[in-house]
């Protein structure tokens, strides 16, 4: 049986709790940050549809994370090492080095010199502190990672996971309903970010039916309502424009406007950040 105690037993513990759980730093986007208070301990979900820039505004932050000398883990179910890699290359080059150029076949001399040039930044500014698993994210093979991080650094790493809806079960439970499923991945989330002390930023996809809206609510977040009522921040990802019109021609441009609306903050307050998504750079800009 669970014991029940009245508050004065262990007060002044949980008290120095509240005074422990401070940032442990910030990131670039300076509107943004004073919403979400830093990067805390916190479990953080970003819903977004198609073509709103998700996983690269997830991945430029972790990039900068590492940057400023913190641990980054990515649980990364959709792209591949090197797709992330080439991600950051670009970024790192401030869009000189494109997708195109490091795909596209024959590379010239002056922008293999540059790729170079820019993989050798990325080794000594980010490749040290940036812990990539990639492929099946398994619901119980979390954890593991993120404490070994914690250890050896000293603080508890930043943990991205892209997806939350393709995180995987353990075999014996992969038949059971998918809502149940989902719950259970969105309760072993919470309870990472308690006993390990994290911040855990999960991506999440949306429902088809708010695909069309520039601001998504707490319901559209796909497949289980427990990502809503575990997380503490929800931070939703959608293109701007007030009509269809509008959204659908912002959504094929190459620097197209994306809105980031904080809709739930457990600690703080909630609000509205418009950026420039500048996606052949692989970069969001917050706009002023």
């Amino acid at each position: 049986m669970q014991a029940v105690d009245s508050m004065s037993i262990g007060l002044d513990e949980t008290a120095l709790e509240i005074l422990r759980n401070k940032p442990l730093g910030h990131i670039e986007h300076q509107g943004l940050d004073t919403i979400l208070g830093g990067i805390r301990q916190y479990l953080c979900i970003v819903p977004g549809g198609p073509g709103t820039g998700k996983t690269t505004f997830m991945h430029q932050i972790a990039d900068r994370w590492a940057m400023g000398g913190h641990p980054v883990i990515v649980f990364e179910g959709e792209l591949s090492r090197a797709s992330m890699l080439a991600k950051s290359l670009t970024r790192i080059s401030g869009g000189e080095l494109t997708y195109d150029d490091m795909y596209g076949g024959d590379m010239s001399a002056d922008k293999r010199e540059l790729f170079d040039k820019m993989v050798e930044v990325y080794a000594g500014s980010i490749a040290d502190r940036m812990f990539i698993v990639s492929g099946e994210i398994e619901k119980d093979g979390m954890r593991q990672p993120i404490e070994k991080v914690a250890a050896k650094y000293g603080e508890p790493p930043l943990v991205i996971v892209d997806y939350a809806q393709i995180v995987a079960l353990p075999q014996d439970l992969r038949t059971v309903d998918e809502r149940i499923g989902l719950k259970l991945v969105a309760s072993e989330l919470r309870r990472i970010v308690d006993e390990t002390h994290c911040p855990l930023f999960a991506i999440s996809s949306i429902n088809r039916t708010n695909y069309d809206k520039q601001t998504t609510g707490l319901q559209a977040i796909g497949g289980c309502n427990m990502f809503e009522y575990s997380a503490d921040i929800v931070m939703s990802l959608s293109i701007k424009g007030n009509r269809t019109e509008e959204r659908n021609s912002n959504m094929i441009l190459k620097k197209r406007p994306v809105i980031a609306s904080v809709t739930k903050n457990r600690y703080g307050s909630c609000g509205v950040v418009e950026f420039e998504f500048d996606a052949p750079a692989a970069t969001f800009c917050e706009v002023k």
